[in-house]
């Protein structure tokens, strides 16, 4: 018995220190580009293994197209991303599990800085789009999906009915360049802040008119492993307790400073939360 004791003696050590080691990894991330994009990320990530005790290893920061998939092989555990079609897909194939609102950017009105239709002067989105309208000026109807749903909810707030005379199609190459097609067109659009104040989207003569709605908001969300995710059971405690910190009156404080050092404000928290927007009556 001794020395078949012995002989197992290694064996179990070498698994338990594979076990320590792999309890003490790092969490794997991805993220939304705008994220690390505006300089939230790097002021945030420190503060979140402060609060956690965890180690974080940015895997990757890029558009959805670039993110999802590495979210999907396993190259990550915690995908930070907008809410939305793309991410309930991912919960019903099972390889995305617990999703949590945690923050939220915003949308912009973008036009030429002549601004014809006097939008800067708006007090509000719905005030802008109504400007718009009324003034007959080319939109560029964005096909990006976040813009899109910003753009019909607050036409329908405002009671307005688009038509060919103004509003135009977004036929850009790429959905990154509808920026570019509405300079050329002197047309207002609506787009991420963030890829505009970094020029990441421009335009000849374009220019930031309108933001600060909280109604042009849209949600950051943290999605956790699924069941059919190939993370280890260790992997997966990481990222629900980094989410979490994420959701906690903590981590929205650590949420808040960091968009401060970055310059803020580019993510708002969970306290800025858009209010249901209050819709006529079909």
């Amino acid at each position: 018995m001794t020395r078949c004791l012995a002989r197992l003696l290694p064996a179990l050590v070498l698994l338990c220190a594979a076990a320590a080691a792999q309890a003490a990894g790092a969490v794997k991330v991805v993220v939304v580009g705008g994220i690390h994009m505006s300089g939230v990320w790097d002021a945030l990530q420190p503060r979140l293994e402060a609060g956690t005790g965890l180690k974080i290893e940015l895997v990757g920061a890029a558009n959805k197209e670039g993110i999802i998939p590495a979210f999907e092989r396993g190259d990550a555990e915690l995908l930070l991303v907008h809410g939305g079609s793309q991410t309930f897909a991912l919960q019903a194939a099972g390889i995305g599990g617990a999703m949590r609102v945690w923050g939220y950017n915003e949308h912009a009105v973008v036009g030429p800085a002549e601004d014809p239709a006097g939008v800067r002067e708006a007090p509000d989105a719905v005030a802008a789009f109504r400007r718009i309208a009324a003034a007959r000026v080319p939109f560029v109807a964005s096909r990006d999906p976040g813009s899109h749903e910003i753009v019909q909810r607050l036409w329908k707030e405002a009671g307005i009915r688009a038509d060919a005379m103004w509003v135009r199609l977004d036929d850009s190459l790429r959905p990154q360049q509808v920026v570019e097609l509405a300079g050329r067109q002197r047309a207002y659009v609506v787009v991420g802040a963030i890829p505009v104040a970094f020029g990441k989207m421009r335009g000849e003569g374009m220019e930031i008119l309108l933001r600060g709605d909280p109604r042009m908001r849209r949600a950051y969300v943290a999605l956790e492993p699924g069941s059919a995710h190939p993370a280890s059971a260790a992997a997966r405690k990481r990222a629900r307790r980094l989410a979490d910190f994420l959701v906690s009156p903590a981590g929205q404080a650590a949420l808040a400073a960091a968009d401060a050092q970055a310059g803020g404000p580019w993510i708002y928290g969970l306290a800025g939360a858009p209010a249901a927007l209050s819709l006529p009556a079909e």
